[in-house]
Formats: structure tokens, sequence, C-alpha cells
């Protein structure tokens, strides 16, 4: 992962700070109008991971994106019923819970196959000279050994924390700053007197 930024110096501060750049230019242009920042949020994280793993982005508001996230969402609500479930033996909860393990397989099996179609896609296309992401560095460094599900399932395990979670911390913040102008106004001096550099 330190091919692309990751490391104890560099988190992918570029693909981040790209991201952030989007976001800001995205509410600037709606400025005054009424957007839903927790989708943003997610669009933002869902962007941030798409590039890591796929090397693929995309506009906030894109049909894909949007898609993507909302497949997520759906994966997280029955993923949420899945921790329920764990609490009762596996035979009671395949007598009644069928319709819930079935929505719950459903959801995990349509992400993983958009996840294989990448996959696909990225063994076809790859150069051993210039790995693009995640899915090309898992590939050379498996060689022969490659196994298509632990592939997948490395894959799968990136994005619900990074999408909902983070987003939903980031959305706190918000309101946390929102709510304490004093918090506001440390923020923007440190913003004004250190910056980024991008």
């Amino acid at each position: 992962m330190r091919a692309f930024g990751f490391g104890p110096n560099n988190i992918g501060e570029e693909n981040i700070l790209t991201q952030v750049d989007c976001l800001s230019e995205y509410i600037l242009q709606h400025s005054g109008q009424e957007i839903d920042i927790n989708s943003l949020l997610e669009q933002t994280n869902a962007n941030i991971i798409l590039k890591i793993i796929f090397n693929r982005s995309f506009d906030l508001g894109d049909p894909f994106l949007t898609d993507f996230v909302q497949k997520w969402k759906d994966w997280s609500s029955t993923s949420g019923q899945e921790l329920l479930l764990d609490q009762l033996p596996r035979w009671l909860a395949k007598i009644f819970a069928r319709k819930a393990i079935k929505r719950m397989e459903d959801a995990t099996e349509v992400l993983k196959d958009f996840i294989r179609k990448e996959v696909d896609e990225h063994l076809n296309t790859l150069d051993r000279d210039n790995p693009r992401d995640f899915i090309d560095m898992y590939v050379l460094s498996k060689g022969r050994e490659l196994d298509m599900d632990h592939l997948v399932n490395n894959a799968f395990i990136w994005c619900p924390d990074s999408i909902h979670t983070v987003g939903c911390v980031l959305q706190w913040i918000i309101l946390y700053v929102t709510l304490h102008k004093d918090v506001q106004k440390k923020m923007q001096d440190e913003l004004d007197n250190v910056g980024y550099q991008h």
C-alpha cells in the first residue's frame, strides 16, 4: 500500500484532498440551496475508496456513484439484522428468519458481483510494471497463488466502514462545529495560519 501513498507519513493524502476539493466546490456551486450533506459525505468517502481499490472516481451526484453508495446502504441495513440473528442458534434462525437471511445474502452477492467484474477487468488490463490500485497490487503480490474469493472478500471489507461509518463521524463533527462558534473560530484560525498544500 505504500506505493499508493499509505504508510507512517502519508495516508493517501492526495486522493483525500482531491475529494475534499470536489466536495467544497460542489457546496460552493449550490450556495444558498438546500443540500443533503449526509449523501455528499457518503459519496465523497465512496470516491476515496473506489480510487484506492478500483482506480475509479466519479463526480458527486453521478448515477453510478449514487447507485454504488445505495447498494452499500442496503447491505448495511441488512447486516444490522445479521447481528440480531447471530444471537439465535443457526437452525432456529433458518426456520424463523429465512427471508431476512435471503435479503442479506442477496445484498452481499450484488456487491461481490460488482467487485468480481472489476477484478476481471483488472486481470485483462493488468500492467505488471504500473499497478493502478489495490486490486493490481494484490494480484501481483499473490502471483500464481491468487485466490479470487480472497481477493473479492479483501476488496469487500474496505467499503462498509469507510462509506457509512466515516460519513456518520463527519456529520457529527459538522453538527458539533455548527453548534459551537468558538470551535469554528479555532478551526478557521488554524486553516488561515497553517492551511494545506495542494
